[in-house]
């Protein structure tokens, strides 16, 4: 291998190492990024279901929502 041969195939080598790290970062980046939403979610998932069972709860209580002047709602 000549020379100039030697230094493109270590350049070559370098850049790949370059974009290999970069594209590392990235992802570490997005796993981070995933964690952190997926707490999100799970808190928002539980208040969600809190809220139903609350809204249930209410309408199968025999006060029900007319209770408060509101008429039963089937959404």
């Amino acid at each position: 291998m000549r020379v100039e041969e030697a230094v493109a195939m270590a350049s070559l080598v370098e850049g790949l190492e370059a974009r290999e790290a970069a594209a590392r970062l990235r992802v570490e980046d997005l796993e981070s990024r995933i964690a952190e939403l997926t707490g999100t979610l799970e808190v928002e998932r539980e208040a969600w279901s809190r809220l139903r069972v609350t809204r249930e709860t209410a309408r199968a209580s025999p006060c029900g929502p007319k209770r408060y002047g509101r008429p039963h709602s089937r959404t």
